[in-house]
């Protein structure tokens, strides 16, 4: 039985990636996928997860890919999941519904041109790498990062989240 996409976008997402309706739950993806062991199940696979939700952006799952591209790879039907749950993705970004780990690092980079919080340690890393004899860490060109970000729409799509 083909996958159930019941949500009120289901045409558009269709237009966009016509193979899902291929997609026939034969569940070979999950025999791959590195994301089925996080608590999915034979019956209730995470493609089957996804697709089938009624508003599939809104699902916290989609951010649990690793985008690995086994799925693609292993496909009998060439319906290439990964293409979808990224769309969906940047669907959820679009509308707000991304995580606070992914506007939390967002807002990192922004801040400190860095994705992880080592721009506090920065003093103390370069010292450890001064004498291991590398070259100090520079701090980011957090202006021209900011500029790309205003460029892109994403620092006004970042002062919509502060505002929800």
């Amino acid at each position: 039985m083909p996958i159930s996409l019941e949500y009120k976008a289901k045409n558009e997402l269709l237009q966009k990636f016509p193979k899902i309706e291929t997609c026939l739950k034969c569940n070979t993806c999950a025999l791959v996928c590195p994301v089925q062991y996080a608590g999915f199940s034979p019956t209730n696979t995470y493609v089957n997860n996804i697709f089938s939700t009624q508003e599939p952006e809104k699902n916290p799952n989609i951010w649990l890919c690793a985008s690995c591209h086994k799925c693609e790879e292993i496909c009998p039907y060439e319906v290439k999941p990964l293409e979808v749950i990224e769309a969906l993705k940047d669907e959820a970004f679009e509308k707000g519904y991304a995580p606070e780990a992914i506007r939390e690092e967002i807002n990192q980079v922004l801040t400190t041109g860095y994705a992880f919080p080592i721009f506090q340690s920065l003093h103390f890393i370069n010292r450890e790498r001064e004498r291991r004899g590398l070259k100090p860490l520079g701090e980011r060109k957090v202006g021209e990062i900011k500029k790309i970000a205003g460029k892109t729409g994403l620092e006004n799509k970042m002062a919509g989240w502060k505002k929800k």
